[in-house]
């Protein structure tokens, strides 16, 4: 708890420089004007189709994701004593990660949106929570989300995502004649988008100096106890491996198929009998032997 208090304070603290200096936005559809991604789909019509399946797609909207805010405002916020304590900590916190976007909300347009997950968390009325989760999912992780920036947190730990760069793409390709012009967009060449560092401003979290034993995010234990052994791959070598080239679905722990390329399980099990003393009976057994490997670069499960 101890720790987390402290990621809590860091959060705040090194969102608070970016949060202050964006132009602020009154309403979701000022934020989406700015981040919208539905071009895309026409040109990308494959990597769109990944990524709607894909976890980034719900960043937000996920059911798990909105209980957790949920609980987060009304437990941790709601009923906090301290003055300073709001609403719109949801946004400074929480949605540094899950939704980029509402960093520039403004505090009003904060309130807004951590209402409407209560609403699409808890609400009774179909039609109310639909249209909370119809709003909230302009919110979710698109094509800007990544390929707006050019280094996310400045590849530097202890950063938050960066916020998009206007009118512009970035892409690992050699960007020659790049397409996006006709679009109003330029397109540049990144390098970055090819690291695990690309990566971490969203999954780790943690200040910079902790361990891996204080800090056991996905890139603390990759960093300590896969990279620092001598392992080579990145994060986009495994969670975007896909049949042709790059996916943009992002498997991880929660599908089987993937998991299963991550594990190495061999179960034995062999039948013998117990005596209950206690019942004064002979029963049916089974002694199991299980012989689990974790081969992937991290710990399991984590996402």
């Amino acid at each position: 708890m101890k720790h987390l208090f402290v990621m809590l304070l860091f959060a705040v603290f090194i969102a608070a420089p970016l949060t202050a200096s964006a132009q602020k936005a009154n309403t979701i559809d000022e934020i989406v004007a700015s981040t919208d991604s539905s071009q895309c789909i026409g040109c990308h019509t494959d990597i769109h189709e990944n990524w709607s399946k894909s976890w980034h797609a719900k960043s937000i909207t996920d059911p798990r994701s909105l209980r957790t805010f949920r609980t987060f405002i009304l437990k941790g916020v709601d009923k906090n004593k301290n003055p300073e304590v709001k609403r719109t900590m949801l946004r400074d916190m929480c949605l540094m990660c899950h939704a980029p976007a509402a960093l520039n909300a403004s505090d009003e347009l904060a309130v807004q949106i951590a209402g409407l997950v209560v609403t699409a968390a808890d609400e009774k009325d179909a039609a109310k929570k639909e249209a909370a989760l119809k709003e909230l999912s302009k919110l979710d992780i698109n094509c800007i989300t990544c390929h707006g920036v050019k280094t996310p947190g400045g590849l530097v730990e202890g950063h938050p995502p960066a916020p998009p760069e206007p009118n512009t793409i970035f892409g690992p390709g050699d960007a020659k004649n790049p397409p996006h012009k006709d679009f109003g967009f330029n397109t540049v060449k990144s390098e970055n988008m090819k690291k695990s560092e690309f990566c971490m401003a969203c999954h780790h979290g943690c200040p910079p100096g902790l361990s891996s034993k204080e800090c056991p995010t996905q890139w603390s234990v990759y960093q300590e106890h896969y990279i620092a052994h001598g392992g080579k791959q990145t994060c986009q070598d495994c969670h975007m491996k896909g049949k042709g080239g790059e996916s943009h679905r992002f498997p991880g722990i929660y599908e089987k198929e993937f998991a299963a390329t991550a594990i190495d399980l061999t179960l034995t099990a062999t039948p013998t009998r117990h005596f209950d003393h206690l019942k004064d009976i002979m029963m049916p057994a089974v002694v199991m032997n299980v012989q689990l490997k974790n081969n992937s670069p991290h710990d399991l499960p984590h996402g």
